[in-house]
């Protein structure tokens, strides 16, 4: 954390009038990408810091100085889902409840809690809170099989009371209402912006593990198979290589247009229709699948000593395992959604389609 703070890595989302670096969705992602050849989980707070503060920039001028004028360092991390309740108080909300799985949270000095209300047509509105983490308490249930840097724990608000000006409405956001506090600033007006930072974690672990692999093929290890001396020889491995590579090209092609295509709308203030929406998010779940179907292969290849403790190729193994399976990349879900789009089926409104 020290020498990705030294890095400046924590500025990439905080806006350039704040003192960060206020990089684009591309730089990000290319970023993350290369963090996660070395530490998987290092690549994921980063990227969820980006998105943190993107979401946290829509604020107004001084809150976003209550933030980053002394520290534009400071780490903004945060679930969108409405896990637990909010009461309506004086200008603000009543926070109770857990949330849970908020990567970085312990390195975060501000959080982003989701939560949902009724508006005066009886619709469900969703939004976020910004509270300051030593408001709340941290449950410590990360106990999982990868991804275990990423310290992805539960948080807990009693009573926690947050004033309106430090509230996020997707609906606005998705309306392009924040647009107009930054004009100068490329606006985010839907939520895939803050994920495709940590999609590119995926194809980071892919990326490592495909030159590991033919680096030890290459390096002349031996083949068990009777029909051939070295694994470099073998037909079998050398599909298994070919066909890694092309997925990992395949997942880093998306994963680029996708977030080409972002920057793009970002700039210009838009929210894409919903066919490009639903195809957006196709690309990301996409992305993700291309990514761990390549480890697979390669660690055929590799064989069962990959998965030996110690190994970087198991941590590889057990990271990619874990982080393609967030649910905001379920490829079930982003088919449906995009095979409804493309089909004219109904889709419910939403600010996070």
């Amino acid at each position: 954390m020290t020498a990705l703070r030294q890095a400046g890595l924590f500025r990439l989302g905080t806006p350039a009038a704040c003192g960060g670096l206020g990089a684009d969705i591309r730089t990000a992602v290319d970023v993350c990408e290369e963090l996660a050849r070395g530490c998987a989980a290092s690549s994921w707070i980063v990227g969820i810091a980006y998105g943190g503060n993107l979401f946290a920039s829509q604020l107004a001028e001084d809150e976003r100085a209550a933030l980053w004028k002394r520290d534009p360092d400071t780490i903004v991390c945060g679930t969108a889902n409405p896990s637990g309740t909010a009461e309506r108080a004086d200008n603000g909300w009543i926070l109770n409840g857990s949330w849970p799985w908020i990567s970085g949270i312990h390195h975060a000095q501000w959080t982003l809690l989701g939560f949902a209300w009724t508006n005066n047509e009886g619709e469900t509105e969703r939004g976020m809170a910004l509270v300051p983490t030593s408001a709340l308490t941290i449950d410590d249930v990360w106990q999982v099989a990868g991804m275990r840097g990423s310290g992805s724990n539960t948080a807990v608000a009693s009573d926690v009371y947050v004033p309106d000006c430090r509230t996020i409405s997707l609906t606005d956001m998705a309306n392009g209402t924040y647009r107009r506090r930054h004009l100068d600033e490329a606006r985010i007006i839907f939520h895939l912006s803050i994920n495709l930072p940590v999609v590119a974690t995926a194809v980071g672990i892919a990326a490592e593990v495909l030159q590991r692999v033919v680096t030890g093929a290459a390096q002349g290890k031996r083949a068990v198979s009777p029909l051939h001396h070295l694994v470099a020889e073998a037909p079998a491995h050398q599909l298994n290589v070919a066909d890694a590579a092309t997925l990992i090209d395949t997942a880093r092609l998306h994963l680029g247009r996708a977030a080409d295509e972002v920057d793009r709308e970002a700039r210009a203030g838009r929210r894409p229709e919903l066919r490009d929406r639903a195809r957006l998010s196709m690309d990301a779940a996409h992305t993700m699948r291309c990514a761990r179907d390549a480890v697979s292969l390669l660690l055929d290849t590799a064989g069962a000593g990959s998965f030996a403790d110690g190994s970087v190729l198991q941590r590889a193994w057990r990271d990619i395992e874990m982080a393609t399976r967030h649910a905001a990349f379920s490829i079930q879900t982003s088919k449906e959604i995009y095979g409804r789009a493309l089909l004219g089926a109904p889709l419910p409104t939403s600010p996070v389609i």
